[in-house]
């Protein structure tokens, strides 16, 4: 079997055979508690010993940022800057490292975000069928794809969200995005309602959600997008523990002068509500062999 053929038949593609039905809602559990409860996770805390989490990809934010358990994170930027490809080089990693990842990606077939992952893993100069068949194996039980073959509904993303934690015990989600998730560009009450329903999920399981939302279309996408710049209810930024805003250099891109020693890209953290909160940019280089991005070096 070509590499191809096995990117487009993966075991792990999930599509809408699974039986959702048992996930569609969740029992609501009054928790009361004493301190005592709680005393452990705390002295975890002092002792800096319950910052746990995963990094990301540049060596220059790790001590600085991490992806934790039961947190949200809002991905933005305008359309066309990359949110997608820097996020798949994000996933390739955690896989390396073996985490256990669920891709929700309509805007994309399963085959393709492979074929990304790939590429960034292995480079693409390296790729043969038997490396290709390398790679499916090393990550074949680490990773499944919802495959989209009709309307995503708030309720279905809701589910998948629930399942693959129930099932599958998966400690990355990835929602790729908002706008694919059947709910109209100023309806507001509902975005709110679902980013609400999956920091629940998260809140009350060891995973990380991952939500794609766009930001809006300005007069010039030649400045790095912002908080308030984020596309729907301003809830959404309101209520994620971390943003994170992906810019590309277009201008760089089209030769503009005063451009040649300006990074390709901006990976910009705009919020992190745990941690330090420490909020800041990391500026990158594109690599096309392996569509990656590396830290940009002046």
């Amino acid at each position: 079997m070509s590499y191809q053929e096995r990117l487009l038949n993966f075991k792990n593609i999930l599509n809408e055979d699974i039986d959702l039905s048992k996930y569609l809602s969740e029992d609501k559990i009054a928790r009361v508690a004493t301190v005592k409860d709680f005393s452990i996770k705390l002295m975890d805390l002092i002792s800096n010993k319950g910052e746990k989490g995963d990094a990301l990809p540049w060596q220059s934010t790790h001590g600085k940022f991490l992806f934790r358990p039961q947190e949200l994170t809002i991905w933005s930027g305008f359309k066309g800057h990359g949110k997608s490809l820097v996020i798949s080089q994000m996933f390739e990693t955690l896989l390396t490292s073996e985490k256990k990842v669920f891709i929700i990606s309509p805007e994309f077939p399963p085959h393709r975000v492979l074929h990304r992952m790939l590429l960034q893993s292995i480079g693409l100069h390296n790729i043969n069928h038997s490396n290709a068949l390398d790679w499916l194996c090393a990550i074949e039980n680490n990773i499944w794809l919802y495959d989209q073959q009709s309307s995503l509904t708030m309720l279905d993303v809701i589910a998948l969200c629930r399942y693959a934690v129930e099932e599958h015990g998966v400690e990355h989600i990835l929602i790729d995005s908002l706008m694919k998730c059947g709910i109209a560009p100023d309806d507001y009450g509902s975005q709110k309602k679902l980013v609400d329903h999956v920091q629940q999920i998260a809140h009350r399981n060891p995973v990380h959600i991952h939500l794609v939302a766009h930001a809006r279309k300005g007069r010039d996408d030649g400045a790095v997008a912002g908080l308030h710049d984020i596309k729907g209810a301003s809830e959404i930024a309101d209520m994620a523990e971390n943003i994170i805003i992906v810019w590309r250099n277009k201008q760089k891109e089209m030769g503009a002068s005063g451009q040649i020693e300006a990074p390709d890209a901006i990976v910009k953290i705009e919020a992190q509500r745990n941690g330090d909160g420490w909020i800041g940019q990391v500026p990158l280089k594109f690599t096309k062999n392996n569509f990656s991005f590396q830290e940009w070096i002046a």
